[in-house]
């Protein structure tokens, strides 16, 4: 272990403070100092309560009942357990892919008895593109703000799948200029929803799991929650355990 500040390595471990005192420049670090755990501010078990209520997918308000903490302690480790323990799988196609785009959000019920009926007031959706293949099990997603959203999903897919692999899409105008490059084939009027099956169950799975883990969908965080939830998915059927978890995110 190195001084932060200096690179010394003269340093006496203070037990009082659980700090380390460099002689070179006089300075106190920690152990964690290099590290994103520099932001911990709980105790290790709290912490290794709340990585195994993560991993083990534990909803906010279950997570904060069994660890004995209030529910924002919850969120903000939570949040940078998607930051960080969250690794993204190289996604290798094979033979044919589904693609396909939804949408993340949700909807604010308002009461408005002076008219006699209830109102509801949409909240803008976050675009989220996918890109599944059912060979492998695997799933790519990603994000879209820009405007329009057909030129950035046109290039994530001439990025992530290979030209001679068939692409099953449906009728929209953002695949259908794809024909001179890949293979197209138009499921929702040719072929049937039989070939688009994976991507749909992958857009279920996930806004399942968002709803049942946080209850919610923050589009400031959008990219996290699906980092996340992508990376669920990848690792579906490995076991994970919180130690080589944390292990990995160094």
């Amino acid at each position: 272990m190195t001084c932060h500040h200096c690179d010394s390595h003269k340093l006496i471990y203070l037990k009082k403070e659980d700090r380390y005192h460099c002689k070179k420049c006089r300075k106190k670090t920690s152990l964690f100092r290099q590290t994103w755990l520099r932001h911990v501010k709980i105790s290790l078990t709290l912490f290794f309560k709340l990585l195994t209520a993560w991993m083990k997918e534990f909803p906010v308000a279950v997570a904060a009942e069994a660890c004995g903490t209030s529910p924002v302690t919850v969120r903000r480790y939570y949040r940078l357990f998607r930051r960080y323990v969250v690794k993204s799988v190289v996604f290798k196609p094979q033979d044919n892919v589904q693609v396909d785009e939804a949408y993340f959000g949700q909807f604010k019920r308002q009461a408005n008895y002076y008219h006699g009926f209830k109102k509801y007031v949409i909240i803008d959706k976050v675009c989220v593109a996918g890109i599944g293949c059912p060979r492998t099990g695997q799933l790519y997603a990603r994000v879209i703000r820009e405007t329009p959203k057909g030129n950035a999903i046109r290039e994530m897919i001439q990025e992530q799948v290979p030209r001679d692999i068939t692409v099953y899409a449906d009728g929209s105008y953002i695949y259908t200029r794809l024909r001179s490059e890949y293979q197209l084939i138009q499921q929702t009027h040719d072929l049937g929803f039989h070939n688009a099956w994976f991507i749909e169950g992958c857009w279920s799975w996930m806004k399942r799991k968002l709803f049942k883990m946080y209850h919610h969908f923050d589009r400031r965080y959008s990219e996290e929650y699906i980092a996340e939830l992508v990376w669920r998915f990848n690792t579906r059927k490995s076991p994970k355990d919180p130690w080589v978890a944390l292990q990995n995110s160094f």
